[in-house]
């Protein structure tokens, strides 16, 4: 064989040799400068995630230190109530129990929101009354409920409310606060016209005053 036929072949096998470890070199920096950015990339997540865990556990712990006013009621519709000394037409949706405030933080502007309707789907009752005034008051494990209170819906009815009555300022809706571990019982009648067969009470309040 013709030698510069050789020596030309075996520079083009060096070449072709060089070029494919050239070729690997290169992907083999490039696979590992990606393997660094995920790497990195894995330890930049776990720091978040880290730091997304450590404000969830942040944003647990506020609001456990919120107020949270839970309740526990009964509520029935009283119709044609009678109430001495004062015999009334209109009925009566009777709320009685107790709201406990589960937070740490003042319930300030405590109360129920009460919305009720009649069987053809009349709006009928849709205000928010007080905490029996803010009262929280036990007789020794138990609850003391006290008299019942009585609220309007309407002017009339508000008016035969305060007749019913005998609380100074029990036409009052003013609401109260309730303190963080505070148990208010409830124990209140709303007058209204018609009847009520459906109805939600739900327990409001604000972080501030």
């Amino acid at each position: 064989m013709n030698l510069k036929i050789v020596a030309i072949s075996v520079l083009i096998a060096v070449l072709f040799v060089s070029s494919i470890i050239g070729t690997i070199s290169y992907y083999n920096a490039l696979l590992n400068s990606k393997h660094s950015k995920i790497a990195s990339l894995n330890n930049e997540i776990a720091g978040q995630s880290n730091e997304i865990a450590n404000l969830t556990s942040q944003v647990t712990h506020i609001n456990a230190e919120d107020a949270n006013l839970t309740t526990h009621l009964g509520v029935v519709e009283d119709p044609n109530k009678t109430e001495s000394p004062v015999t009334l037409t209109n009925d009566a949706l009777f709320i009685k129990g107790i709201v406990v405030n589960t937070g740490n933080l003042t319930a300030y502007n405590a109360g129920l929101k009460v919305v009720a309707y009649s069987a053809n789907g009349t709006l009928e009752i849709n205000m928010t009354v007080p905490l029996v005034h803010g009262e929280a008051v036990y007789a020794g494990s138990d609850p003391y409920y006290g008299d019942v209170i009585d609220f309007g819906t309407d002017n009339a009815t508000q008016a035969l409310a305060s007749e019913l009555d005998s609380f100074v300022g029990s036409d009052s809706l003013k609401l109260w606060s309730l303190g963080g571990g505070q148990t208010a019982p409830v124990n209140i009648n709303i007058l209204h016209e018609g009847i009520v067969t459906k109805w939600t009470v739900t327990p409001v309040w604000t972080n501030t005053a």
